[in-house]
């Protein structure tokens, strides 16, 4: 259903767009309205532009140029979605358009890709297929954008709000890029098109590192507390999921490495393979610091985001108790029971004595996942290659967004 040329709408209907988004050169087939404010919190939309083709090309320029904001109907949200895909490095290169709104586009746009795949019917390999190419696309045309340190303000932007497993992903890829590109010393490559190559599988990496999430319960997935022992199980099967789930999508070797590898710790203590120091592929490093970095920085229903500062200091920290650490890990990753035993004593009815030590095993089960968190949180260093955690906080620390002078 097309969209009509004049509404009252109390504005649910409209998602606002930056008219200098508009490709001259590119035919829109969406419609642009204005707004008007009305009383009763209602506004009249009315159509400013139903078809770019009817105007002259210069006289389009100077309707869009004067115009500071302009509406599309959620009716035609797919038309302007394809739209701003296929116009996005006009978008991102546009010199007027604030940075700001550079970064939003991409990450909506980015958002519609990454839910797109984790949406996908794994079951027909043509459909992994073309979302993953969907997604190299939309990175080739963002690589140069994502890549520049200026465009981390669209990250601080995200830090700090409710996780979500697509806005993870995509911060992760933009990290991964950046940082690739802001330390090109560390890769051997020898011209632009091999650096470009790179930020890309990079990026793809790190939009896809996540995938396999789609094969665990979502009962865990969406839990509101924290993980018990089982959970947080399941939830270390994600990388070998997400490498079988796109096992032939035609993907690079360092793209696969990096997604089925990106939980592996410098000292060999993480997951699936126990991967240590140079074993460990460089890329998959660096995807785990961005990953790390972002968890930390997200807001979870059990517990409130951490400045970057906080993460980077928990990240860099040396734990005082690791040993104790590895255990309760350890623990964790082959679902032991925990290692208490209760006994009630009173006169129970014998059922209610099962049921009254079983609330307390459970209890002390949770009391251990607890502390397994807070010794976490008292240093990290273990998990990270110290020399690239470094170069991580003085790339971001090159944005004006961030602030991490006290770590350096």
């Amino acid at each position: 259903m097309g969209a009509a040329p004049d509404y009252i709408d109390d504005g649910s209907s409209f998602f606002p767009i930056d008219p200098l988004s508009i490709n001259p050169e590119s035919l829109a087939d969406f419609m642009l309205y204005e707004r008007f404010d009305l009383d009763k919190g209602n506004f009249r939309f009315r159509c400013l532009l139903k078809d770019t083709a009817d105007v002259p090309k210069e006289r389009l320029i100077r309707l869009l140029q004067s115009w500071d904001v302009v509406y599309v109907h959620r009716r035609q949200r797919a038309n302007y979605i394809k739209y701003a895909e296929d116009n996005l490095e006009f978008i991102l290169k546009h010199e007027d358009i604030d940075e700001k709104k550079k970064s939003l586009t991409l990450i909506n746009l980015s958002a519609e890709v990454v839910k797109e795949t984790l949406s996908v019917n794994f079951a027909v390999a043509g459909d992994i297929g073309r979302v993953v190419e969907n997604i190299k696309i939309l990175i080739t045309r963002a690589v140069d954008f994502i890549s520049g340190i200026e465009s981390l303000k669209g990250i601080a932007e995200l830090v700090g709000h409710d996780y979500e497993t697509h806005t993870h992903s995509i911060k992760v890829g933009w990290l991964t890029a950046t940082f690739i590109n802001a330390n090109q010393d560390l890769f051997h490559v020898e011209t632009k098109s091999e650096l470009r190559d790179l930020m890309i599988q990079g990026a793809v990496a790190g939009f896809l590192h996540d995938i396999g999430k789609v094969k665990i319960p979502r009962n865990v997935i969406n839990k509101k507390g924290r993980l018990d022992n089982l959970e947080y199980s399941l939830i270390q099967a994600h990388t070998a999921y997400s490498a079988s789930l796109l096992f032939e999508s035609d993907l690079p070797h360092s793209c696969m490495q990096t997604i089925l590898y990106h939980h592996e710790n410098e000292d060999g203590s993480g997951y699936p393979c126990g991967l240590s120091r140079d074993a460990i592929p460089l890329i998959a490093k660096i995807c785990h610091i961005a990953d790390v970095f972002d968890a930390l920085t997200s807001k979870r229903s059990y517990k409130e985001a951490k400045t970057p500062f906080e993460a980077l200091t928990i990240m860099t920290g040396e734990n005082p108790n690791l040993e104790i650490l590895k255990k309760f890990e350890a623990e964790a990753r082959e679902i032991r029971r925990s290692p208490v035993t209760a006994t009630v004593r009173d006169d129970y009815d014998k059922k209610l004595k099962r049921l009254r030590e079983r609330e307390i095993m459970e209890e002390e089960a949770r009391k251990r996942v607890e502390a397994r968190v807070k010794l976490r949180d008292r240093g990290m260093a273990h998990c990270f290659d110290k020399d690239l955690l470094r170069r991580f906080i003085l790339t971001i620390n090159q944005s004006e967004s961030f602030d991490l002078s006290g770590l350096l």
